[in-house]
């Protein structure tokens, strides 16, 4: 399998058609118009989140064969993805008190939990169903990663507020952390064992550690620190200012992460590492919680819409077979079991009631951009040394992460429901009985 590309479907081509007449960008005004409009006849009519739509949409042109993406995500896609997994992790890193989480060791130890069973879990899974260790334990590190940016869109379209709501935000974040790091150490410094031969791929190589890999790490590290050091220092003096809810601000803040995302697509380190820490910074360089501008704010809800579309159509091109659909539903569900179990083992020394304990340990199931983040890396360092372990990853990965999304969404829409913190008005049944609505 070549580095650039994925097992597609035989799809009726009517997104290659409109490539070939109108473009790209054509192609990309249509998905964008579809799926806000799915987004909202899903939001109006059930009352779920309206990234059940952008999903649904995102699948759909992937299987019609629209936008030509490449894999593993290159360019301006791997920039826009990059920029849109940052400013969510940014927004929710930015709400995490470094003093107030070091005060609370059970919950540290917590996160750290849910985030490690999933990926033994996983990869333990995987190797029973005979995959090798690269592609189980590449698939695990994917797992690990809840999804700041789904809880963001959940919590917005819900307007939930409370405890449960807030801390599954920060578990969702931690774990982030942990799937970003772990990624990084496997994608640079541990590489799948070459291939036996010239055009042999070997998806049950397993992974080796080499000198110059550390050495890379080292580097890489180093490089992550200065893209978050660069993002501070670009956005601390205009957070400070009084007048910076205005607009010019909210585009010189998007201006400064489309740059470092730039800068770490050319010389290396992980741009969306570098967010999340930069958010942490500005946090806790500041007495109160920052207030982004509105603008800013409705520019990550367009950037998440591009990344759920995105998302789900680099999975809709994944060829489906009875044994690969028997292989991801098996680790999605070794993931589901990992994260929810994880949570509620250890729920007891963390200040929330058990009652509470579910309904964040369901909003720890939903994945999306940032696991593509790291499947996208993954599956680009690898490929150049083993294309079989590489597309093994992506066959794998790619359908989990949006099956989680999926599944993901609904649970914790339904779990944010039932601890009272988020509206219950619920599609046309609430309508007619003239509830209050939480689109209202």
């Amino acid at each position: 399998m070549a580095p650039n590309s994925l097992p597609i479907l035989p799809s009726p081509h009517i997104g290659s058609w409109l490539d070939a007449h109108a473009g790209p960008l054509m192609s990309w005004c249509v998905l964008v118009a579809a799926a806000a409009i799915a987004g909202h006849l899903v939001f109006r009519l059930s009352g779920f989140p309206r990234l059940l739509g952008y999903t649904v949409v995102g699948l759909l042109a992937g299987w019609l064969g629209f936008g030509d993406l490449p894999w593993p995500l290159q360019g301006n896609t791997q920039v826009l993805l990059q920029t849109a997994v940052g400013t969510s992790l940014l927004m929710a890193a930015s709400q995490i008190s470094l003093p107030w989480l070091l005060r609370q060791p059970w919950l540290l130890l917590q996160s750290f939990a849910e985030s490690v069973a999933a990926l033994v879990l996983v990869t333990g899974v995987l190797q029973l169903l005979g995959m090798g260790w690269a592609v189980s334990l590449g698939v695990g590190v994917v797992a690990m990663a809840a999804s700041p940016a789904v809880l963001l869109r959940v919590v917005s379209d819900l307007r939930a507020s409370g405890a449960v709501t807030d801390r599954s935000l920060l578990l969702a974040t931690l774990s982030g952390v942990y799937a970003l790091v772990l990624g990084l150490v496997i994608t640079v410094a541990w590489s799948p064992a070459a291939a036996a031969g010239a055009g042999v791929e070997d998806a049950q190589a397993s992974l080796v550690l080499t000198a110059m890999g550390l050495g890379q790490l080292l580097l890489s590290l180093g490089l992550t620190v200065l893209w978050a050091v660069l993002t501070t220092v670009a956005l601390w003096p205009v957070l400070r200012w009084q007048s910076s809810r205005s607009d010019s601000t909210a585009l010189y803040m998007l201006a400064a992460l489309v740059a470092v995302s730039l800068l770490a697509t050319r010389w290396g380190g992980s741009a969306a590492l570098g967010f999340l820490v930069a958010g942490l910074l500005l946090r806790n360089m500041s007495p109160k919680p920052l207030v982004w501008p509105s603008a800013f704010t409705a520019a990550n809800t367009m950037l998440s819409l591009l990344m759920f579309v995105l998302v789900a159509s680099m999975a809709g091109q994944v060829v489906p077979t009875v044994g690969l659909v028997s292989v991801i539903a098996a680790a999605a569900l070794a993931r589901l079991v990992g994260k929810m179990g994880g949570v509620l083992l250890l729920g007891l020394g963390t200040g929330l009631g058990w009652q509470r304990q579910w309904p964040v340990a369901c909003a720890q199931s939903a994945s999306s951009g940032l696991a593509l983040v790291l499947a996208s890396a993954l599956a680009m360092q690898w490929a150049a040394v083993n294309a079989g372990v590489a597309g093994a990853l992506t066959a794998i990965a790619l359908p989990m992460v949006v099956l989680c999304e999926v599944l993901g969404v609904l649970v914790a829409s339904l779990a944010l429901w039932r601890s009272g913190e988020a509206h219950r008005g619920i599609g046309l049944s609430a309508l007619n009985a003239k509830e209050k609505r939480h689109d209202a």
